[in-house]
């Protein structure tokens, strides 16, 4: 009887000897693969979770916009979405400086209510948006139509007589 017992209380020792070391092993191989995939996995999904702050681009020379109208500017720009650089190009509305404004307003072109362009109506001195008839005043304010929003003002600055804006990344 004495050797039985013997016997159960070796095999429970090595069981619990065996599962320690299967689990010490797992452990150490999950932890060295972890270590392998981080490097990795940060840099598959860097572009994911970058959060870019915009670009300043060159509109021109800032007396080239010195209209008593609106002026349509055309720009070039490098568009980054996750991993593509792509080459694109943009418009905006650049507004004269009205009383009291020391400098030009610039405003994107596209409309806050489906993403349409708007576009200058001489006329009736509106931005009109033809997908739904969204007008916008000589500010951007919605004068009437689906529009939410104004149109976006984006930040101006003028460096070395060239009229700068800062556009979405």
């Amino acid at each position: 009887m004495q050797t039985a017992q013997a016997q159960l209380t070796q095999d429970n020792e090595s069981f619990s000897r065996r599962r320690f070391l299967k689990t010490a092993i797992g452990l150490l191989n999950g932890t060295i693969a972890l270590l392998l995939a981080a490097p990795g996995l940060g840099f598959l999904l860097t572009p994911v979770f970058r959060k870019g702050s915009g670009s300043w681009i060159k509109l021109g020379a800032a007396d080239h916009f010195s209209s008593a109208e609106p002026m349509k500017a055309t720009f070039k720009y490098i568009s980054e979405a996750g991993y593509t650089r792509a080459e694109k190009s943009g418009f905006v509305w650049v507004v004269p400086a009205l009383e009291g404004e020391s400098s030009v307003t610039v405003f994107s072109a596209v409309c806050s209510h489906t993403g349409c362009n708007v576009a200058w109506q001489p006329d009736e001195q509106k931005f009109v948006c033809p997908c739904h008839e969204g007008r916008y005043n000589f500010r951007g304010e919605v004068v009437s139509g689906p529009p939410p929003r104004p149109l976006t003002k984006l930040a101006t600055r003028i460096e070395n007589g060239q009229l700068l804006i800062q556009w979405p990344a």
